[in-house]
């Protein structure tokens, strides 16, 4: 078992999100929202019977699909290695390790705020959202940053001290950098979609 974490766009004020707060049955299977989003069908639901509260929650991801169906495809995954994305984004992670890191940066890695204390992933790790005003923060922080500077942080040296996340091994660091560099260019693209659409995130680490 391990930490992934995924990036799934939502509109503001979305009833997808209403619905999970309220409904404690559906909440329990908003983490499955990405998958469904890609793939709305019941085939794409738990193995054997679904239950009501999953079924209530496809097709409210329908719903959502109707009225925007560039949301399928508006999500970014960063498996793993987001506490690799996290280290060379933020000071405060560099820094001080260990601490809650409400930066920019910390915010974008892990998320703003819980939804529900029902929403939760299949590990217990409570769904975060982030709201639409602070995506759009997000997105111009990250299109300010110069990638190549933040190279001279991600050392096996550096990672290792601050306790870093599936820390990579020494000779494979350059290999991890390129990862991590295809996949920040992904980040922020994905925040910058986001923001031009006055979306927010669901942020999920499980």
């Amino acid at each position: 078992m391990g930490l992934d974490a995924t990036y799934q766009a939502l509109p503001g004020g979305s009833s997808l999100l209403e619905l999970a707060r309220r409904n404690i049955g559906v909440g329990g299977w908003l983490s499955s929202v990405p998958r469904l989003l890609r793939e709305p069908r019941e085939e794409s639901l738990s193995p054997g019977a679904p239950e009501t509260d999953e079924l209530q929650l496809l097709e409210a991801v329908k719903e959502l699909l109707r009225a925007r169906p560039d949301l399928a495809t508006q999500q970014v995954d960063l498996g793993r290695r987001w506490d690799h994305l996290h280290f060379v984004l933020s000071d405060r992670r560099r820094n001080e390790p260990g601490e809650e890191d409400d930066s920019l940066a910390g915010i974008a890695i892990r998320g703003e705020a819980e939804i529900a204390p029902h929403v939760v992933a299949g590990q217990g790790v409570p769904l975060r959202y982030t709201r639409p005003e602070t995506v759009e923060r997000i997105a111009r922080m990250l299109e300010a940053v110069r990638f190549d500077a933040l190279r001279e942080h991600f050392t096996f040296a550096n990672l290792r001290e601050a306790g870093v996340y599936k820390c990579p091994r020494e000779d494979g660091i350059e290999e991890a950098w390129q990862w991590l560099r295809e996949h920040l260019v992904l980040f922020r693209a994905f925040h910058v979609t986001a923001a031009e659409h006055g979306d927010g995130v669901l942020v999920r680490v499980d």
